[in-house]
Formats: C-alpha cells, sequence, structure tokens
C-alpha cells in the first residue's frame, strides 16, 4: 500500500496545476470541420503555389501586406478566410483558391475548392 502512496504522490507533483482542454479543443475542431477542411485545402494549394514560385511565407506577408503570423495561420489551415483575403492571395500567387460556378438546377452560384 505505501508504494501506491508513492507512486501517488510522486505522480502529483509532476502534474499540471492547469486544467486541460484538449475536450473543448476538440469539441470545437468538431463543429468547424466544414470550414476547416477547406481551409486545409486551401493551404495545401498556397504551400505548392509558394514552392512552385520559389518564395517564403515572408515574402507573401509582405505581397499581401500582413504580418508572417498571418500568413503561417493561413498556410496551417487555421485561419478562417475572409473572400477578400483569398482573393489578395489569388492575385499574389497567380493561382485560383476557389470557384464559383453556376448551379445549373437553381440558377445560384456554387462555391467549389480547386483540389
Amino acid at each position: 500500500m505505501k508504494e501506491l502512496t508513492d507512486i501517488t504522490e510522486r505522480l502529483n507533483k509532476i502534474a499540471s496545476a492547469e486544467v486541460s482542454t484538449w475536450q473543448k479543443e476538440a469539441t470545437w475542431r468538431q463543429e468547424n470541420k466544414e470550414w476547416l477542411m477547406k481551409s486545409a485545402a486551401i493551404a495545401v494549394k498556397i504551400m505548392l503555389s509558394l514552392k512552385s514560385k520559389g518564395w517564403t511565407q515572408v515574402q507573401l506577408a509582405e505581397q499581401l501586406g500582413t504580418s508572417p503570423q498571418h500568413v503561417n495561420k493561413i498556410v496551417k489551415g487555421q485561419e478562417n478566410l475572409t473572400l477578400e483575403t483569398i482573393t489578395k492571395i489569388e492575385a499574389c500567387l497567380g493561382v485560383e483558391l476557389i470557384t464559383v460556378i453556376p448551379d445549373k438546377d437553381k440558377g445560384h452560384p456554387k462555391t467549389t475548392t480547386p483540389r
């Protein structure tokens, strides 16, 4: 029994006092899964474009007039991008990140993310 008490005491010494936020973060990722998937696809396209141009994230940030940290969030797929930002990135890189095509059945535009 003393051995169990010793182990418990050692674990308590190394255990973090902070409450874990993993469950909250996992719930957030689940609730935002749809746009996170699209953001990740856009991020891959941006990274491939940067590589083909021989640009760094810092160079893209300079062209966009934003911080390298913001570009880093974008290329990690962690940023909920506005249409304005997407359009600026498309213009800087000379690529199409999203396409709006007419929905023939309803006569409304349909948005897709190129792969």
